[in-house]
């Protein structure tokens, strides 16, 4: 595919998926706060301005730092760890660091379904039924924008060709497949989304036992136009707003 001309931009531009004004990094700040989370895990802290809005006990994994934010804040202890997710949940138990399940989790590694649905897993493990899991970036504003290399230059929508979400967006049709017990709330946040997975069981093995199925499986399914559709139809966002305002949080919070 070669770069769009701009009589194509507006085309482009008219088929993109529109999200709502509240971002993701306030959302979750805002949750914490309404949940009264005791702890936050965050996978995925790049330059830090996510985990700078948490206030509370707090954990965060990244590769690589390049920490442009203060990730301490108001935080009375904060634990960074600069290595990958996997081998942070092969050498680290976060329970251990918080002295009790994690509270809310935010999953925003590397762009692949694989590594999601890894880091879930890992995850889910460290929660408990009160908890909540919040996975990035599943709800792609366009088709292009779900491959699973990065090539902007190639993109016929120029004007979000820097936005990648790689296609993390199948560890949620493999949620609702696997795991229907889980409940999955999408939000409709910017830039790219998030979802909300809560009623967690720790002691669920169906993910990790057929991982590799899964994967077999997935690997290669890309989205079309009807099931970009489709998917966004099965998807649809709840504003961030009313979530906050009328989901009732009490149920996840502990006494």
């Amino acid at each position: 595919m070669s770069q769009a001309n701009p009589s194509q931009e507006p085309a482009a531009a008219a088929s993109r998926k529109t999200l709502g004004a509240t971002t993701y990094r306030d959302f979750i700040a805002e949750l914490l706060r309404k949940k009264g989370a005791r702890n936050y895990l965050e996978i995925g802290v790049r330059d830090g301005a996510t985990l700078a809005k948490a206030e509370c006990h707090s954990i965060g994994v990244d590769p690589n730092f390049t920490l442009k934010h203060d990730p301490l804040g108001r935080k009375r202890v904060l634990h960074l760890y600069q290595m990958t997710s996997d081998e942070f949940f092969r050498d680290h138990d976060p329970r251990d660091v918080f002295r009790g399940s994690v509270d809310v989790a935010f999953l925003d590694g590397l762009h692949l379904f694989e590594y999601l649905l890894r880091d879930f897993i890992n995850t889910e493990r460290t929660c408990d039924r009160r908890s909540v899991i919040l996975l990035d970036d599943c709800l792609p504003p366009n088709i292009e924008m779900t491959e699973r290399t990065h090539r902007p230059e190639q993109r016929r929508d120029q004007a979000v060709a820097q936005w990648w979400t790689g296609d993390v967006w199948k560890v949620v049709s493999i949620l609702r497949e696997l795991r229907p017990e889980l409940r999955i709330t999408p939000v409709d946040v910017r830039p790219t989304g998030s979802i909300m997975v809560s009623n967690l069981d720790p002691d669920s093995t169906v993910l990790y036992e057929r991982y590799f199925q899964i994967i077999d499986r997935y690997r290669d399914l890309q989205f079309t136009p009807d099931s970009f559709e489709t998917y966004w139809t099965v998807n649809r966002p709840v504003a961030a707003e009313t979530l906050l305002h009328e989901f009732d949080l009490s149920l996840y919070i502990r006494a």
